[in-house]
């Protein structure tokens, strides 16, 4: 005997989903359902319950089914959602898809009921044997992978051994010419430094799933890594970002994230020997614009982030083998082979994909697909809530505190009120972030108990490349402390902690509309 199909019915009228339970049953589908009303019963319901089908209305009393309609999209996006309403217009209904609802009834009209609800079964049956037959084509490239690094592993490893076992016994030999001896441990050190790059490349590649992902500004994160990166470029070689702003925020591992840049940026790097151009892009794109060799992608909008290079390219038979551990077109002992199946393996572990395109002669472009959660792409596109509309602004406001609530604090309540916040957490940080953001910083908030080098001689390094630039500085100690260097640094305001989320917002306010400096008391 078949389980009749649990469904949850958002409805306020009693009546209503009793008619649509027998209507269900007339048409031979059987089935329990539970009724609720108000946003908390949702909630439990959809974390509780084992549920089917998700039915609702669309006006409450004290509720409604678009509100609905993003609860169970962030809990249970996997089950199929119908609006039956008698109030649903041509554009609304159009909104209610666009927003993640699988279909929608009018109550006028439950004719149509139940050949919805069994299409939108039908569907959600086929996406779940789709996830679970991807699932397993992924588990036996893994095994397939294992079998590849394991031979790859033995293959270099046996090599560095031959090296190292060959030129330990060479000193024996040589112990009385000290030139000898020094070229022999050098070569003995270079072997050591080639297996330490290869085991930190495998931890990368083994450990890809145990990283920490947070809600991550894709742009913000490529931004403060390019200093970093650009000083250890070769002359020849011209390193640009060209980000789509306002993108939504995605779920990564930051180091993860590092990680899989500065590998790409390598591999674009050793293609240009003799120099040539990296492009890095950002933009955000729809499901439907992913490539259709990639296999299906469970989310409606992914971020797109492409790097582009000016080298030399690749044929059909080296992209065939890019992916495999230990394969390398590069000279023996000029790298692992490692690169882009460790950016493979991460990007599988940030649920996303990578596409590349190359041409011999003619450079390569790898694409990266990083899905976007539903409600942070929401939070980008709804206009920003504000108390206080005196207290708001869009300028840009570079906050450096190592103590990471207390930054995280800053951030939310600058960003709340249409701030730009870049934060940092120490001295290094801050100019990296400084120097490629210059332009667009007008307030620096530092505290001043910053490890290794104090908040007061980081601004004092920033005034010098950027004068005009207005600083405020914090502290849990008393300014008396340390006056005399705050009067010789002229900063625009001191905010003693603990501070408040107006004290915050009124005196950044202040200081960007070029009020009277406030003098530290």
């Amino acid at each position: 005997m078949n389980q009749p199909l649990r469904i949850l019915h958002i409805e306020d009228s009693i009546e209503d989903s009793e008619l649509i339970r027998l209507l269900l049953l007339k048409d031979k589908l059987e089935c329990e359902i539970n009724r609720v009303e108000t946003r908390s019963d949702v909630f439990d319901a959809l974390q509780t319950g084992l549920i089917d089908l998700i039915l609702a209305d669309l006006k409450l009393p004290n509720f409604s089914g678009m509100h609905a309609l993003e609860i169970a999209r962030a809990l249970k996006p996997e089950i199929p959602f119908i609006f039956v309403s008698g109030t649903i217009g041509e554009e609304m209904a159009i909104e209610t898809l666009r927003n993640g609802a699988t279909d929608y009834v009018l109550k006028d009209h439950l004719s149509r009921l139940g050949p919805a609800v069994r299409r939108a079964l039908a569907e959600a049956e086929e996406r779940t044997l789709r996830r679970h037959l991807q699932l397993r084509l992924r588990e036996v490239a893994r095994l397939e992978a294992v079998s590849t690094l394991s031979s790859g592993i033995a293959h270099d490893f046996n090599n560095i051994l031959t090296i190292i076992l060959g030129h330990a016994s060479l000193l024996t030999m040589e112990y009385d010419r000290p030139d000898r001896v020094l070229e022999i441990t050098e070569t003995i050190t270079a072997a050591a430094t080639r297996a330490s790059e290869v085991v930190q490349q495998l931890l990368a590649f083994a450990h890809k799933g145990e990283g920490h992902t947070i809600s991550t500004d894709i742009n913000r994160r490529i931004q403060e890594a390019l200093p970093q990166i650009k000083a250890t470029l070769p002359p020849k070689i011209q390193l640009v970002f060209e980000p789509k702003r306002g993108l939504p925020n995605i779920l990564a591992d930051t180091r993860q994230f590092e990680r899989i840049l500065n590998n790409l940026v390598a591999n674009a790097v050793e293609s240009m020997p003799n120099g040539g151009r990296i492009a890095l892009t950002t933009e955000l794109t729809g499901g439907d614009s992913i490539p259709d060799l990639l296999p299906e992608f469970t989310a409606e909008h992914y971020i797109r982030f492409t790097v582009a290079d000016t080298g030399s390219g690749m044929d059909s038979t080296t992209r065939e083998h890019i992916f495999e551990p230990f394969f390398t077109t590069k000279e023996r002992g000029r790298g692992t082979g490692l690169g882009l199946p460790v950016v493979y393996g991460l990007m599988q572990a940030h649920n996303g994909w990578i596409h590349v395109e190359s041409t011999p002669g003619a450079g390569t472009q790898i694409q990266l697909f990083f899905p976007v959660p539903q409600q942070n792409l929401r939070k980008k596109t709804s206009p920003v809530h504000v108390t206080d509309p005196a207290l708001s602004g869009s300028e840009t406001v570079l906050v450096v505190e190592d103590e990471a609530d207390v930054g995280f604090f800053l951030q939310t309540i600058l960003e709340s009120h249409g701030y730009e916040v870049l934060l940092a957490h120490d001295r290094d940080q801050a100019l990296n972030i400084f120097e490629a953001n210059r332009e667009t910083i007008e307030l620096v908030f530092s505290d001043i108990g910053l490890p290794k080098v104090d908040g007061i001689t980081l601004c004092m390094e920033l005034r010098e490349r950027q004068p005009k630039i207005k600083l405020l500085m914090a502290s849990g100690y008393s300014p008396k402390e340390f006056m005399g260097r705050l009067d010789g640094l002229e900063i625009e305001a001191f905010l003693p902690k603990p501070y408040t989320t107006k004290g915050v917002l009124s005196c950044v306010r202040s200081i960007l509309d070029g009020g009277t400096k406030l003098v530290p008391a």
